[in-house]
Parts: C-alpha cells; structure tokens; sequence
C-alpha cells in the first residue's frame, strides 16, 4: 500500500491520467471500456479507494457507479487471482475466459 505522502503527489502530478494497465492486470480493460470506467481503473489501480474519485478526475460518476465498479474490479481481480493459484482443467478454463473478457459479471433472470 503506498503512504499518503505518495499518493499527494500522484494526485498533484496527475500521472495517474496516463499511466499504463500492469500487464497482469490488462485483461480488466475488457470489462472497463467507456472512458469514465477506464479513468475509473486507472484511478483506482493508483489510489485504491473511490471516495475522491470524481474530485480528482473531473468525471462525474455516482457514488452507487463508482462502488459497481470497485465491485466488478475486486471480483475480476480476485477470480482471476484465484484461478492463476490452482491450475486445475477447471481453473484454467475459468481464467481463459475472465482473460478473453468473457465472464459473464450479471446474473441471468430465470424467465
């Protein structure tokens, strides 16, 4: 976790605008896709937290948006974490898809 001294100064920089997605982490761009979702991933991979997000950004986004999305990046990043430490036919499977960015994030309605 990085100190509050180096997040002031990530924030005062502004390099968070244009930083590039870890290249174990590029496959979120496949679920983060409109411009306001990937300020959102790139915000949160540097800070962490949501809060300031639209304070720091410029783009507006409700606060029930932002914890959506913080939802959609922990469950990627933890399914993808999980299938990468189990390398089981299943896991696999499972990780091919979250990387392909076919994982379905919504349930389906029974009809």
């Amino acid at each position: 976790m990085k100190n509050k001294q180096h997040k002031d100064l990530e924030l005062i920089s502004g390099d968070f605008f244009d930083i590039e997605i870890p290249k174990n982490r590029v496959f979120l761009l496949k679920y983060f896709k409109t411009p306001v979702q990937i300020a959102f991933l790139k915000y949160y991979l540097v800070f962490g937290e949501i809060r300031n997000f639209t304070n720091h950004t410029g783009y507006y986004c409700y606060p029930r948006v932002a914890k959506r999305l913080q939802s959609r990046f922990r469950k990627l990043v933890e399914l993808h974490e999980k299938a990468k430490s189990d390398m089981t036919q299943e896991n696999l499977e499972l990780l091919s898809f979250i990387e392909e960015g076919r994982y379905p994030l919504t349930k389906k309605k029974n009809s």
